[in-house]
């Protein structure tokens, strides 16, 4: 871990900002990426000071923004987009083994399939959503055995799960091995969350409240009613998980 700080200091004080990059080079890794990375590091860590100030730094940055439809994040529109910290770049001027064989081993497996249906969603996630009432980020995540997806395509009922992971599905290439998704790493939604877990582990829980909220918002969901310290702690933790499910 320490080589690990040493390596993010380097990159933050090396790194441009995202918007200094011209358009030919947007992916390349900055400065935010490694301020974010660094400030995951630093929570995982429980240096919680450190892993707030970093977080925070990159939301005042004025580099990155939420995206207003939460649906969209995994679509080609939405790749190195406003929400986008760090992610890996899968198209090319041809499509050839951008992210070789990532949204072919998590498609829909079976005769109205389109791959192998590997990480598949578990019943208890489902039912977590479900508990929540959590129908957006539900529908994001999760392919249904049945349902006709956003861009029209039929996942039929002669797939072999219940469900699939959305996250990794390519609307143009579906299940080729050759990969043309970006595959997101790091973006702002997780960096709010790591601010308010940071800021509630330091007892400003009325900080770590509203970065919470600002998350649950963008999906319609109320505001959380976790007043102290410890039930705001599962509350973040448990908003790690609808939000993020599926990513890494």
């Amino acid at each position: 871990y320490a080589y690990i700080i040493k390596d993010l200091r380097e990159a933050i004080d090396a790194l441009p900002l995202k918007s200094a990059y011209e358009s030919k080079d947007l992916g390349r890794a900055t400065k935010g990426a490694a301020q974010a990375l660094l400030s995951k590091v630093y929570l995982y860590n429980q240096n919680w000071n450190e892993a707030y100030t970093l977080a925070k730094e990159v939301i005042n940055s004025g580099q990155y923004g939420l995206e207003s439809k939460y649906e969209v994040l995994w679509r080609a529109s939405s790749e190195n987009g406003t929400e986008s910290i760090f992610e890996f770049q899968a198209r090319g001027e041809a499509i050839a083994h951008g992210v070789q064989q990532y949204s072919e081993v998590q498609g829909a497996r079976g005769v109205t399939g389109w791959g192998w249906g590997f990480n598949t969603p578990s019943q208890n996630l489902l039912n977590a959503f479900n508990a929540e009432q959590d129908n957006i980020r539900r529908d994001a995540t999760i392919i249904f055995r049945g349902e006709t997806l956003w861009d029209g395509r039929v996942v039929g009922t002669g797939v072999e799960n219940p469900m699939y992971n959305e996250k990794a599905y390519s609307s143009a290439n579906a299940g080729a091995g050759d990969g043309d998704k970006n595959v997101r790493y790091l973006r702002l939604g997780e960096v709010y969350l790591i601010l308010a877990e940071a800021a509630n582990e330091m007892g400003n829980t009325a900080e770590a409240t509203t970065a919470l909220n600002t998350i649950r918002t963008r999906v319609k969901l109320p505001n959380t009613t976790a007043t102290n310290q410890t039930d705001l702690r599962k509350a973040i933790w448990k908003e790690r998980r609808l939000e993020l499910a599926f990513e890494h």
